[in-house]
């Protein structure tokens, strides 16, 4: 069995000697996998560090470990994508969320667009998004990442299409698109270190949309003959972004 890899947040490190674990994590790692005083593991510290760790006590709340040294540090892409995902319906953003982060997204923006049918408060927003954020680090940890992708508030489009660098590249798949495709746009271009990919919600993005995200410098491309469902299209286009751009 490999040896388990668990992110432990900044205020639970005791200088780097030490880290206590609590919570689901904590429960997984003694109830659902029965590791004990003198279980090897790696803790991950969110900022790319690795280091091998032994559980050295059972407590109420969790265990402590000691750092034992450095881990290999590997698992992430050198391509810096941020995924732009319109809000979908139910429960899907998180699979999106899930296998996005699996794949090598580095953030992820929920975007209320035109389409998007969602609707709810801000403070049921915040909910959402601590949810996403721990289905993130779950994900993060068995794909063997180093780093949990941000979860970002949910934007409009002008907003997200504020926030962006003038320096990034960015990708607007679009069902309306019917000449520029995925595979001929980053061939046609170097690889670029920072990427934007924008996902519509069920039903898409409007004309209006797409004309003000090529007024702002997107790549309006397609991904194909067929139609995609909103949960799938993110976490694919991410995957050939990485198949040809990667190093």
């Amino acid at each position: 069995m490999r040896v388990p890899r668990i992110f432990v947040r900044p205020e639970d490190w005791n200088g780097r000697e030490t880290v206590h674990v609590g919570g689901e994590v904590a429960r997984h790692i003694t109830r659902v996998l029965r590791m004990g005083a003198g279980a090897e593991l790696v803790v991950l510290d969110g900022q790319g560090g690795a280091y091998r760790a032994v559980i050295r006590e059972l407590v109420r709340d969790g265990f402590t470990a000691a750092i034992t040294g450095m881990a290999e540090a590997n698992g992430e892409p050198e391509v810096s994508i941020t995924l732009v995902q319109g809000l979908p319906k139910g429960d899907k953003m998180d699979y999106v969320v899930q296998k996005a982060t699996e794949v090598g997204v580095s953030r992820i923006i929920p975007l209320a667009s035109e389409r998007s049918v969602v609707q709810a408060r801000e403070q049921r927003w915040d909910k959402k998004r601590e949810r996403w954020e721990r289905i993130a680090a779950s994900a993060a940890e068995q794909a063997f990442r180093l780093l949990v992708p941000k979860i970002l508030p949910v934007m409009t489009l002008p907003e997200a299409l504020d926030s962006i660098n003038p320096e990034a590249f960015i990708i607007f798949p679009w069902e309306e698109e019917r000449e520029n495709s995925l595979k001929t746009l980053l061939r046609s271009h170097p690889p670029a270190s920072e990427v934007y990919i924008f996902i519509g919600p069920e039903g898409g993005f409007t004309e209006n949309e797409a004309r003000m995200a090529s007024d702002r410098g997107a790549h309006r491309v397609t991904l194909g003959p067929r139609i995609l469902r909103t949960e799938t299209a993110g976490p694919l286009a991410t995957a050939l972004v990485l198949y040809e751009w990667d190093t």
